[in-house]
């Protein structure tokens, strides 16, 4: 950092290349600056003073961000091995794709930040289901419009409205109350028998 007064607790050469490998393999300011013994103050400071450290802190957090990247969508999709222990004993390993990962990446838009997201033709074309397998995904149409699927034959069926429910469990209700001998009409304040 040219016109830096070197300092022996402060920025040096071997502490700024400390700082710029933490950062370039975690992504967290915070962490890098613990690590080669600098404060956060101190590094934002230096950013906005020092262009040329800056674009290397930026290009140190790019680096770490394709890192994590690769590791999310790696975690997301193929997975993590899970040991199942039971009574003390491993009895089970098994492959977890993370669902709450493909989820985030998701959200985030094809690990792009979600920023300017300008995708090119043969990007958006990876996007649209196949025709074959299209049966098997709910629109976000389909998802709001309250349909759902059975879990039995995998198809899809429209689940019932909150009165279809209602009327559903006061009919039940005035099933019980007669099974019960409960016939007199209940107040609908109170819940007591109407006199």
């Amino acid at each position: 950092m040219p016109g830096l007064r070197v300092r022996s607790d402060g920025w040096t050469a071997a502490r700024t290349q400390v700082f710029l490998a933490t950062l370039g393999q975690t992504g967290c300011i915070t962490d890098a600056a613990r690590i080669a013994g600098v404060s956060r103050t101190s590094v934002n400071r230096s950013r906005a003073l020092f262009p040329p450290f800056d674009a290397a802190c930026g290009e140190a957090i790019a680096r770490a961000l394709r890192g994590l990247e690769a590791v999310a969508y790696e975690r997301a999709v193929e997975g993590r091995e899970m040991v199942v222990i039971r009574d003390g004993r491993e009895v089970e390993r098994r492959i977890m794709p993370s669902d709450s990962m493909l989820g985030l990446l998701i959200k985030r838009g094809d690990l792009k930040g979600g920023q300017n997201l300008h995708l090119t033709a043969e990007e958006a074309a990876a996007y649209v289901l196949p025709a074959a397998v299209a049966h098997r995904f709910l629109s976000v149409d389909e998802f709001y419009g309250g349909i759902t699927f059975d879990g039995r034959d995998g198809g899809k069926v429209q689940r019932p409205t909150s009165e279809e429910t209602d009327a559903a469990i006061v009919a039940r209700l005035a099933i019980l109350r007669k099974q019960r001998g409960l016939n007199t009409p209940l107040c609908d304040n109170c819940g007591e028998p109407v006199d």
